[in-house]
């Protein structure tokens, strides 16, 4: 009877051991995994560096306008010159000829040289012309917009498609071309 109860007691101290060994470094490594309160400090911080319903305006030398709006915004942490946007609405408005909008879902926007990145469900409206794509990036520096990614050109009754387009800001001429040589570029002509 005695070495029945001597052989529980040491399987008993066994499990024990064994189970606070476990626990001990089970809860020790989840405990490690943890964000230290720094990283919980900036996360908040970011939450509270949303803006929404901004606006900014630009100008150049000759008269022209741009301006480009959004429902949210927020400073890139890395660059402060950066703002990354959604829900945006861009126009520009030029003095020889008709304005642009275009809207997008995101875009990321540099306050010292006004070059946009536009991305996600881009839409470009100007006269009887309409222009959606996946990204559009302004070089108002360059004078060039370049649009990318499943294009989709509609005028009265012309649809095109194709990888990439390039348009320069002042003469108003265009580019259109794609991205493998062996595919072509493709007009359909509606009635």
């Amino acid at each position: 009877m005695q070495k029945k109860i001597l052989l529980q007691i040491f399987l008993f101290l066994i499990v024990m051991i064994t189970s606070i060994i476990f626990f001990k470094f089970y809860f020790k490594s989840q405990l490690s995994t943890k964000a230290p309160d720094s990283e919980m400090n900036t996360l908040e911080l970011n939450k509270n560096n949303v803006m929404s319903n901004i606006k900014y305006l630009a100008a150049d030398k000759t008269g022209n306008k741009y301006i480009i709006e959004s429902k949210f915004a927020e400073f890139d942490a890395n660059q402060s010159d950066i703002i990354l946007m959604r829900d945006v609405n861009g126009t520009l408005k030029f003095n020889n000829s008709s304005q642009i909008f275009i809207s997008s879902e995101k875009a990321i926007y540099n306050k010292l040289n006004h070059d946009t990145k536009f991305s996600e469900n881009v839409l470009i409206d100007y006269d009887e012309h309409q222009i959606s794509s996946h990204y559009l990036d302004f070089s108002f520096e360059n004078n060039v917009a370049s649009v990318s990614k499943n294009i989709i050109y509609k005028s009265l009754n012309t649809e095109l498609r194709a990888d990439r387009m390039e348009i320069d800001l002042i003469t108003k001429n265009s580019k259109i071309f794609m991205d493998e040589k062996i595919k072509k570029v493709k007009v359909l002509t509606l009635n």
